[in-house]
C-alpha cells in the first residue's frame, strides 16, 4: 500500500492537534486534542486494512516522507515500510497510552450563522494573529452587522485586524483561542453553532474540524 500526498499533509496537520491517533480500518481519519477542544476528521483515498494506534505521529511522518514512492505493510503488531530493498519496521503504540476519538465519531452541527473564508483568508488570520500577537480570532454580531478580527479583546488598545463579513439579525460574541486555530490553510465553510464551537467544512475535500469556543463566548 501507498500513502498519498494529499494523505500525508492530512496527519501531519492532525499531529499538530494531537501527536496521537489512532487509525480504523476504512477510509476515515480522525483526531482530538488532548484537552478534547478540537475535533477533526477526513475521508482520504486510502482503505487501511486493520486498526492501529500511533503514539508519536510525527516519527513516523519523518519516515513517510523520508523517501518517495514507498510500500507500506501493516502487520500484527507493526508496520513495515520498505524502498529499494531497505526496510523501516514501526511498531504500533498501546491503544491505554495514546488520546483518540472514538471510532465513528461525529458531532451535529446546527446552522446559527454561516460564512465563507478563503485559504487566502486562514493564512490572512495566521499572518495576523503572528504580526499582533494576538490571543483570539473573534466573530462578533452587534447592529446587524458581523465583524471577524484577530487580536485580544480582554486588552484595551491592543493591536488588531478585523473586516466585516456579513449581517445578522441578533448579538452574539464568539471567540477562539488562536493556539487552537489548527486547520489545513484552505478554503472552508464556516458554521457558528449554538453549542460554543466553531466547525469548519472544507469547500471540496472530506475534511473538517470542531473548534471549541472560549467558555465566556455569547451565542
Amino acid at each position: 500500500m501507498k500513502i498519498s500526498t494529499d494523505t500525508i499533509k492530512v496527519l501531519q496537520n492532525f499531529a499538530t492537534i494531537n501527536s496521537n491517533i489512532r487509525i480504523n480500518p476504512g477510509t476515515e481519519l480522525s483526531t482530538i486534542g488532548p484537552q478534547k477542544n478540537i475535533f477533526a476528521k477526513a475521508t482520504v483515498a486510502e482503505t487501511f486494512p486493520r486498526e492501529f494506534c500511533i503514539y508519536d505521529l510525527n516519527s513516523l511522518l519523518s519516515l513517510l516522507t523520508l523517501m518517495e514512492d514507498q510500500d507500506i505493510e501493516f502487520g500484527d503488531n507493526s508496520l513495515k515500510i520498505t524502498k529499494d530493498g531497505g526496510e523501516f519496521e514501526y511498531f504500533y503504540a498501546d491503544e491505554s497510552v495514546i488520546i483518540a476519538p472514538e471510532a465513528g465519531k461525529n458531532i451535529a452541527v446546527d446552522n446559527y450563522f454561516q460564512f465563507n473564508i478563503s485559504s487566502t483568508d486562514v493564512q490572512m488570520l495566521n499572518k495576523a494573529a503572528a504580526i499582533v500577537g494576538a490571543k483570539f480570532i473573534s466573530v462578533v454580531s452587534h447592529k446587524g452587522k458581523v465583524t471577524l478580527s484577530v487580536g485580544d479583546p480582554k486588552t484595551a488598545g491592543s493591536n488588531s485586524y478585523k473586516r466585516i463579513i456579513g449581517d445578522f439579525d441578533a448579538d452574539f460574541n464568539c471567540r477562539l483561542a488562536v493556539e487552537n486555530f489548527k486547520v489545513v490553510p484552505e478554503a472552508y465553510a464556516v458554521t457558528i453553532s449554538k453549542k460554543k464551537f466553531f466547525h469548519f467544512k472544507h469547500d471540496t475535500k472530506a475534511l473538517e474540524y470542531w473548534l471549541a469556543m472560549e467558555p465566556d463566548s455569547q451565542v
